[in-house]
């Protein structure tokens, strides 16, 4: 009689550490969803708005250019990608960079052109940066025999 007692208590505390198992693991799948309010209704014409928007171009492993915004709204009908608090940032030669931010911006997937708007602000090293110009008027100012 006590061996039946026993084995229902250990079955008992076997079924209760089961069932708290499998509660633990449905409650820790439902972690990854996303809560209903989390969800942000879009306008009819945005297809996608992504938080967090970062693009960018390398060639053989070095960066060219990156853009980074705090959110992007792509419009597939009007070909176009809306950025809200943009940084670009260009990589010249010998590690030099320049940074442009600005409000707002405006990709056109078709044509590529990034159009900046709101408080823009361009950073670069000027010598780096006017040294480039210097040299292109030298080249253009010599003679053709030369």
């Amino acid at each position: 009689m006590q061996k039946n007692n026993i084995r229902k208590i250990l079955l008992g505390l076997i079924l209760l550490l089961m069932i708290l198992s499998a509660f633990s693991l449905i409650k820790s799948l439902n972690k990854g969803a996303l809560p209903v309010e989390t969800l942000k209704m879009m306008s009819k014409n945005v297809d996608i708005e992504i938080k967090n928007f970062k693009v960018s171009n390398e060639v053989l492993g070095d960066k060219n250019w990156e853009i980074k915004a705090k959110s992007a709204k792509v419009k597939n009908e009007e070909n176009k990608i809306i950025l809200t608090d943009v940084n670009v940032t260009l990589n010249a030669d010998e590690n030099r960079k320049s940074t442009i931010s600005a409000d707002t911006g405006t990709i056109n997937r078709e044509t590529k052109d990034i159009q900046l708007e709101g408080n823009i602000k361009f950073k670069a090293d000027a010598n780096n940066f006017f040294g480039q110009f210097q040299k292109q008027n030298e080249v253009s100012k010599k003679p053709d025999n030369q």
